[in-house]
């Protein structure tokens, strides 16, 4: 036992639900065939500068208008709160069932809290004793250390701008959580009250404090996080299946689902994340990627650099690293907020993807180098459909067959035979959708999963407390991103 400044230090009483639970990955259908692999130089002809998947630089007639564009940043912190496959690679197979998910099954933003307070210290903000995540001191950006490194669950989250800046923003609606169930102004998830100050709390300049009062003040400060953690995650929770999934996909399809539960996607006790899910579906959010952004009123920026060895500073792109006041995010231009002469939407979600992801600079690619194999590992669509082979993924019209719906023809794909997942997914939204969201087949992927995860979850609030309804949001029972920037405090009210 050790005593800091008059208390004891964090770990003798762990908050619930602030431990990380190791996952797996799977598959979702494992009687279906493997698409028989044709290797780099097909992949090459999809992918490559000039290639079938090039869409050129984002004009607006490419936008989605039922697609704000922060809706992609979004997705990609969800992504990033699900998976993270630290081992397997595009150039060698592999089964799903055999790799290791670094993150936990279940939508609880591990991404943002870790392993909660006593592991994961170096995230939280010591002045609240340790309730609060700690952002940077003028707090327009993540803590970081003194080379700029940030200090957030998960690395990933700063692989560019828009993803740091929202990690941020819901960091800070955490922290304005926990600043008004200390004020009384809000109850916890379960409608009760936290009382507003610790109980009988001791001068911590004295060294007199009782073990009791001690132990009583720890579990005061452990409540208010528990607390604040839950509210949370169910208002994130909440907008998933509410407002983020109606967006990216078919509204029909997403309320079966969550009415009736997923038909393919069954966990069990053991939650997975589906390789046709993670490698294929929910890379759904890579067409919607614009070339460029406007970021604030005067700031806009392309999302690489022309120069791949441009330094860092002064800023003209949207790669991640410290961010100063003047290129801090405006979420009016990328959400909903009742302004929409500003808001910027998503590039339409088809089989295209910008010009830029087709031609990364090297430095930015994991497992890139100079040489032979160098420029088609910089395209992400390479990188895309060499992982679907080296995890055997079945084709797209297996799939469509497999959930009873009828497979695009091969006028409509622009291919012959049996095509990758991930491909066919785009097509077909943009094929049966217009670009708008998801087709059948797409839909029902990314819904049953991400349902289906929080039906399995026995912390979310479709399982724990089915009946819940968000608290938080501007109208009773409603809650969505434009609420919880708000609340946050990120949005200029005037």
């Amino acid at each position: 036992m050790s005593i800091q400044h008059g208390y004891l230090s964090r770990g003798l009483s762990i908050p619930p639900g602030s431990q990380g639970t190791a996952g797996a990955f799977g598959r979702m259908f494992p009687t279906l065939q493997a698409r028989k692999a044709t290797g780099l130089e097909m992949a090459k002809k999809f992918g490559l500068p000039g290639g079938l998947m090039d869409g050129g630089q984002t004009t607006d007639d490419q936008q989605n208008h039922g697609f704000p564009s922060g809706f992609t940043y979004f997705g990609q912190f969800i992504d990033h709160d699900l998976t993270l496959d630290a081992t397997s690679s595009f150039d060698r197979h592999a089964q799903p069932d055999g790799l290791v998910d670094f993150r936990s099954p279940r939508l609880d933003m591990d991404n943002v809290y870790g392993t909660g307070p006593v592991v994961s210290a170096h995230l939280y903000d010591p002045a609240s004793f340790s309730t609060k995540l700690a952002i940077s001191k003028d707090g327009v950006d993540l803590a970081r250390t003194a080379d700029g490194v940030a200090l957030i669950g998960d690395p990933r989250n700063d692989e560019n701008m828009l993803l740091a800046q929202l990690h941020l923003t819901l960091m800070k609606f955490h922290n304005r959580v926990v600043d008004l169930l200390r004020d009384g102004k809000i109850t916890d998830a379960l409608g009760e009250f936290v009382p507003p100050k610790p109980p009988d709390e001791p001068d911590h300049e004295q060294p007199t404090a009782t073990l009791d009062q001690l132990l009583d003040v720890e579990n005061y400060y452990n409540d208010v996080f528990a607390s604040a953690q839950q509210l949370v995650r169910w208002h994130y929770q909440w907008i998933i299946v509410h407002e983020f999934l109606p967006t990216v996909a078919d509204e029909k399809v997403v309320r079966d689902i969550e009415r009736h539960g997923p038909r393919f996607y069954r966990p069990g006790d053991r939650p997975f994340i589906p390789a046709e899910f993670a490698v294929a579906a929910f890379r759904m959010g890579h067409p919607t990627i614009r070339s460029s952004y406007r970021v604030n009123e005067n700031f806009a920026g392309k999302i690489f650099p022309d120069d791949p060895e441009a330094p860092t500073a002064p800023r003209t792109d949207l790669r991640g690293g410290p961010v100063d006041a003047e290129h801090a995010v405006d979420w009016r231009f990328f959400f909903d907020v009742g302004q929409r002469g500003d808001l910027q939407f998503a590039k339409r979600l088809d089989a295209t993807l910008n010009t830029q992801l087709l031609d990364l600079p090297v430095s930015a690619v994991p497992g890139a180098k100079e040489g032979a194999l160098a420029r088609p590992v910089a395209s992400l669509v390479v990188r895309n459909l060499l992982r679907s082979e080296a995890q055997g993924l079945p084709s797209g019209q297996d799939v469509a067959r497999k959930i009873g719906e009828t497979p695009l023809t091969d006028e409509q794909l622009g291919t012959d035979g049996p095509i990758y997942l991930w491909y066919y997914i785009l097509k077909e939204a943009e094929v049966l959708a217009d670009g708008r969201h998801l087709g059948p087949v797409g839909s029902r992927l990314v819904a049953e999963v991400l349902i289906g995860l929080l039906d399995a979850d026995p912390t979310s609030y479709r399982s724990a407390f089915p009946a819940w309804q968000p608290t938080l949001g501007r109208r009773e029972g409603s809650f969505g991103i434009a609420d919880l920037l708000r609340v946050a405090g990120v949005l200029d009210e005037h």
